[in-house]
């Protein structure tokens, strides 16, 4: 699970409106600013993790002595050995993680719906934002058609070419 810095303001503003607008939550209009502030640093806080997994597995590449394009199971090592969730997983955990949020936070007044409706709704809006993630990499791999995959080459241009697009896109 991708999220990228820029998104956490709207994700969790679009999270908040959502369960919101379906009255899920009650949150007084005076404390709706702290309650998406309340989603956004549980976001956050999962994209901190996923940083320092990424330099773990930078750690695991370099100690093992594997080239780049290991970087995917060096990642799943690093996961594993932080039992960091990944995949379905680390939206269950997010997830998990907003609804804990929520019913120890002073800024929802009342929480009204189940678990498992809040979750559901969360989860799609979770995966609506991770759509971005797969444009980009479709955008890249479209770029980059003339590479062979897998090479130095692939890999260079892979990674100029995916920072490109964020920055076009205005996620970085």
């Amino acid at each position: 699970m991708r999220i990228y810095p820029k998104q956490i303001p709207n994700m969790a503003r679009d999270i908040l409106k959502a369960l919101m607008d379906n009255n899920d939550v009650e949150v007084q209009p005076a404390k709706v600013e702290e309650a998406r502030k309340d989603i956004g640093a549980v976001l956050s806080e999962f994209l901190r993790m996923e940083r320092q997994l990424d330099d773990l597995a930078k750690d695991v590449l370099a100690s093992r002595g594997w080239s780049s394009s290991h970087y995917g199971e060096a990642r799943r090592v690093a996961a594993e050995a932080r039992k960091v969730p990944q995949g379905d997983e680390a939206i269950e955990y997010v997830v998990n993680q907003v609804l804990e949020a929520m019913m120890n936070s002073t800024n929802f007044e009342e929480v009204f719906a189940e678990d498992h409706v809040m979750r559901k709704r969360i989860v799609d809006i979770i995966r609506e934002h991770m759509k971005l993630d797969e444009e980009i990499e479709t955008e890249v791999r479209r770029r980059l058609k003339n590479l062979e995959e897998g090479g130095r080459d692939w890999d260079i241009a892979y990674r100029k070419t995916v920072e490109e697009i964020r920055r076009l896109k205005g996620l970085t």
